[in-house]
């Protein structure tokens, strides 16, 4: 298995466009952190990539729960700079799988928005929920533990 795997658990991202979830999935894979719009939902072993067009879009929300049941857990992202969230509450129901809730950029946000997307991610359903700084890793060796992750380099 490659470091990029997460064995045992398989995760799925979802949040909205430009939440943070391709830069999270490279910093997770420890690999090289560059800008790339999904296009696609894409795996990468282990890690499932969506478009966050697949959450913003309703009708498209049905694609997210399918693919839900290939994964052990979905990864329910916010960025916490975002006025409005995309997340109803409650939102993690609709998976059969264990939600886990990330609040993405902290380096940029102020303390109140992160505590604002925490509470968020909370009544959306997901537990637990852990802020990230995907550029600079900040919680991903919370991150890792939680999903059963290799340790960081």
């Amino acid at each position: 298995m490659s470091e990029v795997d997460c064995a045992p658990d398989t995760v799925l991202l979802v949040g909205s466009v430009g939440c943070g979830k391709t830069t999270f999935r490279q910093r997770l894979a420890q690999g090289d952190i560059e800008y790339v719009k999904t296009q696609a939902i894409e795996a990468f072993d282990g890690i499932i990539d969506t478009p966050g067009e697949f959450l913003q879009q309703g009708r498209l929300r049905r694609a997210l729960q399918i693919v839900s049941f290939d994964v052990d857990t979905v990864v329910l992202m916010l960025d916490p700079t975002e006025e409005q969230s995309r997340i109803p509450p409650g939102f993690a129901g609709t998976f059969n799988r264990r939600v886990l809730g990330v609040v993405t950029k902290t380096g940029v946000a102020s303390p109140a928005q992160v505590g604002d997307a925490l509470d968020r991610l909370r009544a959306a359903g997901a537990d637990p929920v852990i802020a990230v700084d995907s550029v600079n890793g900040d919680g991903f060796d919370k991150i890792r533990e939680v999903l059963g992750c290799p340790s960081s380099k």
